[in-house]
């Protein structure tokens, strides 16, 4: 019983200092500031101690909700990548990434987007993922394939839009010298369609 609430503890510790850090994020976003240096505790203080300052909690506090939800839903084990960076818009992107992988199942990776990319492919291979990077208030999101010379294009309703990166479907697809989302594929190059991927690995993919 003790190591429960002493696990809960740090749960909530990690919690509230992930959320101070979105809120600082956030805080410098919105009002375009930007240090030379890292401030010391005393000098956040006397910016984060005040009243006004909470109209950024409460944003950090939806969007630590949303990164918990977003784990939570899918009921992967999740494997938390040590960081040793800072946090950034790219590499320092704290980053959610779902992996659906052929030989270890599916799986969720946390950390910042650099180090959890490295980790993913010095430890990984045949897999495919679904990247959710947040940073300060703001998102992106996109899929993955293990392998450089295959893309996964996410479905496009616009009319104004054609060709392949106009599809009402996910397109999973190898490619060689066409253009990125261009109909100019070569006769050789493997192109699969779905109305929604799969959530594990398919025989299909094994043919890239």
């Amino acid at each position: 019983m003790e190591t429960l609430d002493t696990n809960k503890e740090l749960d909530i510790i990690k919690s509230a200092q992930e959320i101070e850090r979105i809120a600082w994020k956030v805080f410098l976003n919105r009002n375009g500031l930007s240090f030379k240096r890292e401030l010391t505790a005393e000098e956040k203080k006397s910016v984060t101690d005040v009243e006004d300052y909470e109209y950024y909690r409460d944003i950090a506090k939806k969007i630590h909700n949303k990164k918990q939800l977003a784990v939570l839903n899918k009921k992967y084990p999740i494997i938390d990548v040590p960081a040793s960076g800072k946090p950034c818009w790219w590499e320092g992107a704290y980053t959610l990434l779902f992996v659906y992988s052929k030989y270890k199942g599916n799986f969720v990776l946390r950390g910042y987007n650099g180090e959890v990319e490295k980790f993913l492919k010095d430890n990984y291979t045949h897999y495919f993922c679904y990247k959710s990077m947040w940073c300060g208030g703001e998102s992106r999101s996109h899929w993955n394939f293990w392998k450089k010379d295959v893309s996964i294009f996410e479905p496009n309703y616009s009319k104004k839009r054609r060709g392949s990166a106009g599809e009402r479907k996910f397109i999973v697809r190898q490619y060689s010298n066409s253009f990125w989302g261009s109909e100019d594929v070569e006769k050789n190059e493997l192109v699969l369609k779905f109305k929604r991927l799969p959530k594990q690995w398919i025989s299909e993919f094994d043919k890239f």
